[in-house]
């Protein structure tokens, strides 16, 4: 018998970001489904008791661990302080490269690598330092020790899995396409648009983001209506601005964030047209976050799967480089003056981003890995 049903191995933290978006209310809904779960997290600030009492009470036992340096070797350090706290567990469900290289030194056998964003390639895409960039190149076979580690895949969207195939002939079957899951409940559905209209700029924004673009696109806007635009900036941003177009900043959890949202008329998440593979295997958060309140997102061409789920449904606007932004304003406008917008966003988050839905694929998929 294993201690546990399933280990969930991360090196997020909990307490802030995608651990609080995205972790918690999946470990909360997976526990509800009777699994024995441990969770073991890097966490970067002291741990809130509100977090560790949540967890209690949704019956996970977590294991978090300081999260230390950033960059290369701290990234290594973390691989194998996981590595060593990594339990007897039925399944471990790795999320990302480094936690399925610590199940792979321990020997795991039934290993979840869920794949995430390229994490190499999108790190060597931001890295701005040519030494942590150098560096960062030395870890291409870190991915190559990920799959090979696995019995099984997921990944945000459909549009990675050729670049997969063609990078890993040993690319797991058992796969599970999971897009980023919102929690429906928290993000509640507001059918009216604000009265003025307002911009927002929503969590982290590093130098994936077009911000140029983004500014330049906010610029033509301003041209034709009246609007104000700001950035809810997260508590561990150590940036004051974007210089993207905003009018305002100013900082917020990621537990206020789900009222703010609904205060403003539209969300921006543009990222760059070249950053090459990683763009196909990325999905923003604050992009299901936004469609999940009811309120249109400003994205660029070639992200992940929103090509497909924003073609003809408009629920925002898609951006290539060379548009006219002025068009790509006017049709923003147009948007917002229309009465089904906010629903038609609601339908596409539910459709596409509802974590319930995600959580029973994780289900469906750890019964296979159960099975091999």
């Amino acid at each position: 018998m294993y201690k546990f049903d399933l280990t969930y191995a991360t090196v997020d933290s909990l307490a802030e970001g995608v651990g609080s978006s995205q972790i918690m209310p999946l470990m909360e809904r997976l526990a509800s489904h009777g699994l024995k779960i441990n969770l073991i997290t890097f966490e970067k600030q002291t741990v809130p008791t509100a977090v560790s009492e949540r967890m209690n009470l949704a019956g996970v036992e977590w294991t978090h661990l300081p999260f230390g340096k950033n960059g290369p070797f701290g990234a290594v350090l973390r691989t194998f302080q996981l590595a060593r706290q990594l339990p007897d567990a039925s399944i471990t469900h790795a999320r990302s490269d480094f936690p399925a290289v610590a199940a792979r030194i321990v020997g795991q056998n039934r290993v979840l690598w869920d794949v995430r964003s390229l994490w190499a390639d999108q790190r060597r895409y931001i890295e701005k330092s040519l030494v942590n960039r150098k560096l960062l190149s030395v870890y291409e076979p870190i991915e190559n020790l990920a799959c090979g580690a696995s019995v099984a895949i997921s990944t945000l969207t459909n549009s990675v899995v050729p670049i997969l195939e063609k990078r890993h002939t040993n690319l797991p079957t058992l796969r599970t396409v999971v897009p980023t899951a919102v929690d429906l409940e928290r993000f509640q559905f507001s059918p009216l648009m604000p009265k003025s209209f307002k911009g927002l700029y929503s969590g982290t924004y590093n130098n994936y983001y077009d911000l140029e673009l983004s500014s330049k696109f906010v610029q033509n806007l301003k041209r034709l209506i009246g609007c104000e635009i700001a950035w809810a900036k997260p508590k561990e941003s150590i940036v004051d601005r974007l210089d993207a177009g905003e009018n305002s900043t100013f900082t917020v959890s990621q537990q206020e964030m789900a009222e703010l949202m609904s205060e403003y008329s539209f969300g921006i998440s543009i990222c760059k047209e070249d950053a090459g593979p990683s763009l196909k295997a990325a999905m923003p958060t604050k992009i299901a976050e936004f469609l999940a309140i009811g309120r249109p997102v400003v994205i660029n061409a070639g992200l992940g799967d929103c090509d497909e789920i924003f073609a003809d449904s408009r629920i925002g606007v898609v951006i290539h480089r060379n548009d006219d932004l002025a068009d790509k304003a006017k049709e923003l406008i147009d948007l917002y003056n229309d009465k089904e917008t906010s629903y038609r966003c609601r339908e596409a988050a539910e459709k596409y981003f509802d974590i319930e839905k995600g959580c029973n694929k994780y289900m469906n998929l750890y019964s296979l890995m159960n099975q091999t």
